[in-house]
C-alpha cells in the first residue's frame, strides 16, 4: 500500500503565563484587568480568546489550561481532550483542517501512547505512537485496501510484520524503511509461493519458489527478484535440474530424469544445446 502523506505534528498552543509572552506565544491577557501589581490566575472553567485567533474552552488551574477542554485553532484544526499544565496530555481528539482525525493518547504536546489516526485519503493507523510517528505494533489499512500489521519505527515499517495486499497477495517477515528486508516469505495471488531472503523489497539471497506457473520447485540463489547463481529445480512434469542459473534462466549444470539417468547438459537463453551422458538409467 501507498504511504499517504505525512499528517504533521500538532501546533503547540500557547502557554499561559498570565499575560506576558512567554516561549511558544503569547499568552491572553485576563479579560477582567487585575489591580495594578497583581496578577489574575484562573481557576475552574472558562472561555478564553488569543491573539492569534485561536481559543480555548475549558478548564483553567492557577492560570493554565488544566483538565479537559476544546482548543480551537485560527487554522479550523481543533482538539478536545485533556490538558495539563497547558500542554495536551491524557486521552484526546484532534481534528485536522485537512479532514485527518486522532484520536488517542498525547503527552507533552505530541501523540503518544495508544492512537488511531484516520487519513483524508481513507487509510488508518491503529497502534502505539512516539512524538507523532508511528512506533511500536500498530495496524494500517491503506487507501487501496493493503494491510499491514506488525512493528513500525520512525513512522515506517520496520522490523516484523505482515502484509496483505489488495490484489490478494501476502507477506510475512522483516521489513526495513517500508521495504521487505531480511527472513520472509509471500503467497502471490496465482498460487505461487516464495520463502527466503530479501533486500531492498526483492528476493535475495537464498531461498526457495514454488511456481504455480511453470509446476516447479527451485531452491537455490536469488538477486533482484530472479533465480541467479547456484540452484536446485524439479519440476512435475519430471527432471530436477541442478546447476548455475542467470535472470531466471538455467545455464549449465546436471539433468536428473525420471528412470535415474543423469545428464551433463548446457542451455541458451533457457534452451538446452548441449546434453552428454553422465549416468546410464
Amino acid at each position: 500500500g501507498r504511504e499517504p502523506a505525512r499528517t504533521p505534528a500538532p501546533p503547540h498552543p500557547p502557554l499561559w503565563c498570565g499575560g506576558i509572552r512567554c516561549r511558544r506565544g503569547l499568552a491572553l491577557r485576563p479579560t477582567a484587568r487585575p489591580p495594578p501589581g497583581t496578577m489574575a490566575l484562573l481557576n475552574g472553567f472558562s472561555h478564553q480568546a488569543y491573539p492569534s485567533g485561536d481559543s480555548y474552552e475549558g478548564q483553567f488551574r492557577r492560570g493554565k489550561r488544566h483538565g479537559s477542554g476544546t482548543y480551537y485553532h485560527a487554522s479550523n484544526d481543533r482538539y478536545e481532550g485533556e490538558f495539563c499544565d497547558d500542554m495536551m496530555q491524557g486521552r484526546g481528539t484532534y481534528h485536522y483542517a485537512g479532514r485527518e482525525v486522532y484520536a488517542g493518547e498525547w503527552e507533552a504536546n505530541h501523540r503518544h501512547g495508544r492512537g488511531r489516526l484516520d487519513y483524508h485519503d481513507g487509510s488508518h493507523y491503529d497502534g502505539q505512537w512516539v512524538e507523532d510517528s508511528r512506533h511500536g505494533h500498530g495496524r494500517m489499512v491503506y487507501a487501496d485496501g493493503s494491510d499491514y500489521e506488525g512493528a513500525w519505527a520512525g513512522d515506517v515499517r520496520q522490523g516484523e510484520g505482515r502484509m496483505r495486499y489488495a490484489d490478494g497477495s501476502e507477506y510475512s517477515g522483516g521489513w526495513q524503511a517500508n521495504l521487505r528486508s531480511g527472513k520472509g516469505a509471500a503467497r502471490h495471488r496465482d498460487g505461487s509461493t516464495y520463502a527466503g531472503e530479501y533486500v531492498d523489497d526483492t528476493p535475495c539471497g537464498h531461498g526457495t519458489l514454488r511456481s504455480a506457473a511453470e509446476g516447479s520447485v527451485y531452491e537455490g540463489q536469488f538477486r533482484a527478484g530472479r533465480r541467479c547463481g547456484e540452484g536446485r529445480c524439479s519440476y512435475e512434469a519430471g527432471g530436477v535440474f541442478s546447476g548455475r542459473w542467470h535472470q531466471d534462466q538455467k545455464v549449465g549444470g546436471t539433468l536428473e530424469c525420471d528412470d535415474g539417468s543423469v545428464e551433463r547438459v548446457e542451455y541458451l537463453n533457457d534452451v538446452m544445446v548441449k546434453r552428454e551422458a553422465v549416468k546410464g538409467p
